[in-house]
């Protein structure tokens, strides 16, 4: 029988962890240098990966809408034409870092190096000395058994974001702060607080 290692009350305490304490100190960061954006949603996915474990991996997509319009950023991925792009003709597509993000609706003329670069290097360094920021790595127990729950089925390293990742938490801009709403629905419950697997 395999082993669980948390209650239910156990891993939703886990996962306002990882929210409140990894996610949002990067989202406050990234919504104070670009005052355009005003939401994020972080989207979560589990599958093997180089590392040779179980892992669980996020994904936070940033928007100037109220929401993202993550069918906008999944066109983008498939490289079709969204409507009210500009100069999508003259995109290089054999350029690997062009074609990463072309997300004209949900990130117009914010360029894919900004878009990766949202943190830099000496934010980052601020957020890890904090005292109050949880470093999430996906790797231990304790975060695959809580979002493993959350994530698809069947899932792998070679799949595009939009197919593998589902979003967990909506983040919005607001006059008063950063709401967060909880948008994930539990696709496999049955996962929560069960042991995950590893090979190393």
């Amino acid at each position: 029988m395999t082993a669980r290692l948390y209650t239910a009350t156990e891993t939703t305490a886990i996962r306002e962890k990882i929210i409140n304490y990894y996610a949002l100190p990067i989202v406050k960061k990234v919504f104070a240098k670009y005052p355009r954006i005003r939401s994020a949603y972080f989207a979560v996915a589990q599958y093997w990966d180089d590392n040779a474990s179980d892992q669980v991996h996020y994904f936070i997509l940033y928007s100037v809408l109220d929401i993202p319009n993550w069918e906008a950023y999944v066109r983008s991925e498939n490289k079709e034409d969204p409507k009210g792009c500009k100069e999508w003709s003259d995109l290089d597509w054999d350029n690997y870092f062009d074609i990463e993000i072309k997300d004209c609706i949900n990130l117009p003329d914010i360029s894919e190096w900004e878009y990766m670069e949202l943190i830099t290097d000496e934010e980052w360094e601020k957020l890890e000395n904090s005292s109050d920021f949880y470093d999430f790595n996906g790797l231990t127990h304790e975060m695959v058994t809580a979002f493993a729950p959350f994530c698809k089925e069947g899932c792998h390293q070679d799949m595009d974001y939009g197919e593998s990742y589902t979003n967990y938490a909506l983040f919005t801009r607001m006059n008063t702060g950063i709401k967060i709403k909880i948008v994930g629905k539990m696709l496999r419950p049955w996962l929560d607080g069960i042991r995950p697997e590893a090979n190393y």
